[in-house]
């Protein structure tokens, strides 16, 4: 009996601290290049397995915009188009599985 209770135990120590594992790699694996955006913004994927990741931006607390990316298996790039964005500071935040994985500041110039 007790080591039945000893595996589970394991398993489930396991399963949490792999679910963890999880959502802070996103947090480093997320990226935006440059901070300081004229017309447009390349998005960096670097976690491997395929998912759909929704961004939204906003300013002032306002959401300006949203949009989904099916993101396929290995790192991917993506050139994002923001130039009808007035000038001025932003946030871009990224939604895995509905959560909130990361957030980054940036500014439209």
């Amino acid at each position: 009996m007790k080591k039945l209770l000893t595996l589970i135990t394991l398993f489930l120590v396991s399963f949490v601290y792999a679910q963890e594992n999880t959502i802070l790699d996103y947090d480093s694996t997320i990226s935006m290049e440059p901070s300081e955006v004229v017309s447009s913004a390349i998005l960096n994927f670097e976690f491997l397995e395929a998912n759909t990741i929704r961004y939204i931006i906003s300013r002032n607390d306002i959401d300006i915009l949203t949009k989904d990316i099916n993101k396929d298996n290995g790192p991917q790039m993506v050139k994002t188009d923001l130039s009808t964005l007035e000038n001025g500071m932003y946030e871009i935040r990224f939604i895995i599985d509905a959560m909130e994985v990361k957030m980054i500041s940036f500014n439209k110039i």
